[in-house]
């Protein structure tokens, strides 16, 4: 049910066309607040699987959501799924135009490739990823 201020809530009855377990029950941009520090705290507690299962919830309404996205690829990471996360990297990607998420996302892409066996590529991600970092790092005078 949707309210005035555009925020929908869970309802009790999922949608007869509904095909999919995640798309029953819309979530609201509070929910998808909650679940997603729920997930960055089972992360950060070194509990990935847990953290995905969560955030398969968020993912299927909030595809678009930058900040949900960067929590997936890092779950998807720890969890070993170097090919889903370069593909959720992809879509980043496309989402992302802060200049300020290009070193962090060139890390994650790195991980990513290596665990997907793209030994070379992750090598080389990499050394580009120094080089910038050196540049951008401020030089003392």
């Amino acid at each position: 049910m949707a309210q005035p201020d555009g925020e929908q809530l869970l309802t009790s009855a999922p949608p007869a066309h509904s095909s999919s377990y995640g798309a029953a029950f819309p979530i609201s941009t509070r929910e998808r607040n909650l679940l997603c520090a729920l997930s960055y705290v089972h992360l950060a507690c070194g509990q990935s699987a847990q953290s995905l299962a969560i955030l398969k919830f968020v993912a299927h309404e909030h595809s678009h959501d930058v900040e949900m996205l960067r929590i997936l690829v890092y779950a998807l990471i720890s969890e070993g799924y170097g090919v889903k996360a370069l593909a959720a990297l992809n879509r980043l990607d496309e989402l992302d135009n802060d200049p300020s998420s290009r070193l962090p996302l060139m890390v994650l892409r790195s991980h990513a490739l290596r665990q997907a066996g793209r030994m070379a590529e992750a090598r080389a991600i990499f050394k580009s990823y120094v080089s910038l970092r050196s540049n951008a790092a401020p030089t003392k005078q």
